[in-house]
């Protein structure tokens, strides 16, 4: 499934996920899976990612976890994120999302965001709202 999402990624307009280096592993009916190295780029001025991107992250794996899975476009209702643990260690991210539950244009996501150690960085909640085909 994650060939499909890649085509999608090549024929619609995603210049921001390639900008920022997330990177789409899988996708399937249980998960998406997401990576992404920790460069300066990604950084805060403290030497560790960007709340920011993480966000981004955590969006993005809901974005394709409820693209894939309802063949639908979506577009974030709302999201909140709780960040648990300092990533100035940090060499990679890896964000994992879940649908908690999804009707008929609502969907509930979770994304848990871990690091090489496999230490938990952030968990987020992400809301989506699916267009009509």
């Amino acid at each position: 499934m994650v060939e499909n999402y890649q085509e999608m990624l090549s024929s619609e307009h995603s210049g921001f996920i390639r900008h920022n280096g997330i990177r789409v592993v899988s996708v399937d009916e249980e998960k998406s899976v997401l990576t992404a190295d920790v460069t300066p780029e990604n950084s805060n001025i403290w030497g560790g990612v960007h709340g920011g991107f993480l966000y981004a992250m955590a969006d993005t794996a809901a974005g394709a976890f409820a693209r894939i899975n309802y063949s639908q476009h979506n577009v974030t209702l709302n999201g909140s994120i709780n960040y648990l643990r300092s990533t100035v260690q940090s060499k990679t991210l890896t964000a994992v999302g879940r649908a908690v539950r999804v009707g008929g244009h609502i969907g509930f996501f979770e994304v848990n965001i871990t690091d090489d150690t496999g230490a938990l960085i952030a968990r987020a909640e992400i809301n989506m709202y699916f267009l009509k085909k």
